[in-house]
């Protein structure tokens, strides 16, 4: 019978911790301001600090973005670049067989007339 009542106060403390990790996720939801709440249009005119350093954040930010970006854009130009020139390799020789087995059927149609 002990472990009957064991087995019960088990399943009350697993209840009760549920049911308080339950309200605590509800308590935590319900805390949680939404963006509009936080975030207020503000239609003062910013203060030329304020602008000037934003200026220059955007153009902190814009530098660190090229030198890491352009690398990557070189990779895949040269790519580029090399798969083109392997195309227009094909290309050419493609067209010159072509035309030198249209010129080898003429001059064999040309030799069978004369």
């Amino acid at each position: 019978m002990t472990e009957g009542r064991d087995a019960n106060r088990l399943i009350e403390r697993v209840d009760a911790l549920m049911r308080r990790q339950q309200e605590d996720t509800q308590r935590a939801v319900e805390e949680v301001p939404l963006l509009t709440e936080i975030v207020a249009h503000d239609a003062a005119p910013a203060a030329p600090e304020a602008m000037q350093a934003e200026k220059t954040l955007a153009a902190d930010i814009e530098r660190v973005l090229l030198v890491r970006l352009i690398p990557d854009l070189n990779k895949q130009i040269a790519a580029l670049r090399a798969e083109l020139e392997k195309e227009l390799r094909r290309s050419v020789r493609e067209a010159v067989e072509h035309a030198l087995a249209e010129r080898k059927a003429r001059e064999g149609k040309n030799a069978g007339k004369g």
